[in-house]
């Protein structure tokens, strides 16, 4: 979700790809993302996700692609000497299918893909790094992903953004309740539980984007009790307010105006 991501503020600068039908039961979409002018060293706060990504770094200091498994909260990432990223968002299920390895392996952890591929993931790096376009880059890790999901199954599918509970999500996917527990897990690298916050979280992050639309409202449309309990939601998924959330935006976009200005 890097629309998403520090409150939308690289939404601006990034684009989306939809993957080749071949792609389309592993990959939901690949991305790039220039870089915003930010101050030397800021933070970028990445939301909570249940799909994992195979994502590549183009810095000044050094290249570096990581197959990345779900988030189960946010987490920090340093803008440092970045130029672009890009990458490819993949489908909750595809890790184990990719590695065979099961996805809570992975879960918020950034595996480099020279230790994910081994020699395959070694090459991939070498290769990417030699590249300062990223439209170049994701055209490579497009072929990679085409040959590592070659002959493989499609993911298996567990309806994480279409129920309110762990019992509808157990019945829409046919299974028993543990059954789903230890299945999601497996296949992932979330409980239902988690799952289903993450979703409710996203869809609330996706109804902030409009900001003539009240937190109030925001909560009920996304399916909070109520607006308390958003904000405890926020707390511990985001590490902070609905508010102070939004302002990630705003202090990115205050910050473009002063650098135009100074142009």
């Amino acid at each position: 979700m890097i629309l998403l991501d520090q409150a939308g503020a690289g939404a601006s600068r990034a684009r989306l790809f939809s993957p080749l039908p071949a792609q389309e039961s592993l990959v939901e979409c690949f991305w790039t993302q220039q870089v915003c002018p930010n101050p030397i060293g800021q933070s970028w706060r990445i939301i909570p996700d249940a799909s994992p990504h195979l994502i590549f770094v183009a810095s000044r200091f050094k290249a570096r692609c990581a197959l990345v498994g779900a988030r189960s909260r946010f987490a920090d990432v340093s803008m440092a000497g970045r130029i672009f990223t890009c990458g490819a968002r993949l489908r909750p299920g595809a890790l184990p299918i990719l590695t065979r390895l099961p996805a809570s392996d992975f879960t918020d952890r950034s595996v480099p893909t020279e230790e994910a591929f081994g020699a395959r993931g070694r090459i991939l790096l070498e290769r990417l790094a030699m590249l300062n376009s990223p439209n170049e880059a994701l055209h490579l890790i497009s072929d990679f992903l085409t040959g590592a999901l070659a002959d493989h199954d499609c993911a298996p599918r567990f309806c994480l953004g279409e129920c309110a509970r762990v019992e509808d999500m157990a019945a829409m996917s046919g299974l028993a309740v543990r059954t789903l527990h230890s299945r999601l897990r497996q296949h992932v690298g979330l409980s239902p539980k988690r799952a289903l916050r993450i979703g409710r979280l996203q869809r609330a992050l996706v109804g902030s984007q409009d900001r003539s639309t009240s937190w109030a409202q925001i909560a009920a449309d996304s399916g909070f009790a109520d607006q308390a309990h958003m904000i405890r939601e926020f707390h511990d998924l985001l590490g902070e307010s609905p508010t102070l959330w939004r302002q990630r935006s705003r202090f990115a976009d205050l910050f473009k105006t002063v650098m135009r200005r100074k142009d």
